[in-house]
């Protein structure tokens, strides 16, 4: 019970302090935030700013956006819009940024578009991990309800899907590759937090607690 009560306290202490972080997002103003985590994404900054920002929470989220990057032909002013791409990615504390390819000229853009090679990007320029995939509508593209789209692009399972409350996923049969590999995770974090607080217990809770090893 010693050491339970203060292991308690510490995760409540962590739990308190990690409440208050958060991830935030720059956009640049050629990208559209169309969703977020299933719901419609309040997006900070002024009208006329260059860059905006998405606050998000911290851990697994998913985010639908378009790059639409500007041209000048003549006295216009014309754009080229991506699919609107569909992402999941995992993130704690963290500020990010959209890196986007920059085109020569509107025909490079017309051709290279459709196949967008972005990134997410940390404050040390390293790219994080995303899931993506396309959220593609047939026919018509006007008035498009992108809230409903990604419900149901999460009740099908899709590459970048995150989990719905009452969806059904598609059954997965595990390969035996991604059996082993799960229980080394599971097994390795176990092990992490065990050497964690045995390191924080003083020399008398060791002590019990390698009585309770040995006699298991």
């Amino acid at each position: 019970m010693k050491l339970i009560k203060p292991l308690t306290c510490a995760l409540a202490l962590a739990m308190s302090s990690m409440a208050f972080a958060d991830v935030t997002i720059n956009v640049p103003d050629n990208v559209s935030i169309l969703a977020a985590n299933g719901e419609k994404v309040k997006v900070s900054g002024g009208f006329f700013a260059s860059e905006k920002t998405v606050t998000l929470p911290d851990g697994i989220n998913q985010v639908v956006f378009r790059y639409s990057p500007f041209f000048s032909q003549g006295n216009d002013r014309v754009s080229v819009e991506s699919d609107a791409i569909i992402t999941r990615f995992n993130a704690t504390d963290a500020t990010l940024t959209f890196q986007l390819p920059k085109y020569r000229d509107l025909r490079e853009a017309e051709s290279k578009i459709k196949d967008l090679d972005w990134k997410l990007i940390d404050a040390s320029g390293n790219a994080i991990a995303v899931e993506q995939d396309k959220l593609i509508k047939p026919g018509m593209q006007i008035g498009r309800d992108y809230v409903r789209e990604v419900e149901d692009y999460n009740r099908t399972g899709g590459v970048a899907a995150i989990a719905v409350a009452g969806a059904v996923q598609p059954a997965k049969i595990p390969t035996q590759a991604n059996q082993a590999a799960v229980a080394v995770k599971a097994d390795s974090t176990a092990e992490e937090m065990l050497h964690f607080w045995y390191q924080k217990a003083d020399t008398e809770t060791k002590a019990r607690f390698k009585e309770y090893v040995n006699k298991q």
